[in-house]
């Protein structure tokens, strides 16, 4: 008599067999622990990472209101926008960014960085910048730095979580499909050992008692 086992092998109720699953079994209880310790520590990177995106994001929202509070006021003393528009034009309309990788308990995450070299300088015409624009440029500056920031805390976000979600499924199929199968194939041997056994036991005790009929029956011939 076999018993399925292991997504429809059969496993053969032999000592062997037993000895073999019971290693195997305390090897993936082994390995459960250390996967459940990983789901603890990607949970407390979670919560770390969840309060950096949000110190990120109000930094970045301050700072963007600030520098368009600047740009506002710039605009006021300059004149109005006809009076700056030839220094805003002049200025390139992207920046560019420079992306790495940082790794947060061996999950790898997008690193963002501002390009120095590609944020403009001061435009052909610096003579007819006042004072507020310059302050309201470099405000926005500080902010898109700031923005990088909120991305890159939602970006290893993203990446923890997706590697909790893998973990949490290994721990499942671990606690719901693999250990009990493997518990269930070792108590099925184990029944049929122990079946087994007392048969044997039941059989020697017959034979015995037979002989010890036999040996009667002959001392009294």
């Amino acid at each position: 008599m076999v018993q399925t086992f292991g997504g429809g092998s059969r496993v053969l109720p032999t000592k062997i067999n037993l000895i073999r699953l019971r290693r195997e079994l305390k090897n993936l209880q082994r390995i459960r622990k250390v996967i459940e310790e990983k789901r603890d520590v990607l949970i407390l990177y979670i919560r770390q990472m969840g309060q950096e995106y949000e110190q990120a994001y109000r930094k970045a929202a301050a700072a963007l209101a600030e520098a368009y509070r600047d740009y506002f006021l710039a605009l006021m003393a300059s004149g109005g926008l006809e009076q700056v528009r030839p220094v805003l034009e002049s200025v390139r309309p992207s920046l560019e960014v420079d992306v790495g990788t940082r790794v947060l308990f061996a999950v790898k995450t997008p690193s963002l960085s501002l390009v120095e070299d590609s944020i403009p300088g001061l435009p052909v015409a610096a003579a007819r910048v006042t004072p507020e624009l310059l302050k309201a440029r470099e405000r926005l500056v500080e902010a898109f730095r700031e923005l990088l920031r909120v991305v890159e805390a939602e970006a290893a976000l993203r990446s923890l979580l997706e590697e909790l979600r893998e973990t949490q499924r290994l721990l499942n199929a671990l606690d719901y499909n693999i250990i009990p199968s493997y518990q269930q194939s070792i108590k099925y041997i184990k029944l049929v050992l122990d079946d087994r056994m007392r048969e044997e036991i039941i059989r020697l005790k017959t034979l015995k008692k037979r002989l010890a009929r036999k040996r009667g029956g002959e001392g009294l011939g």
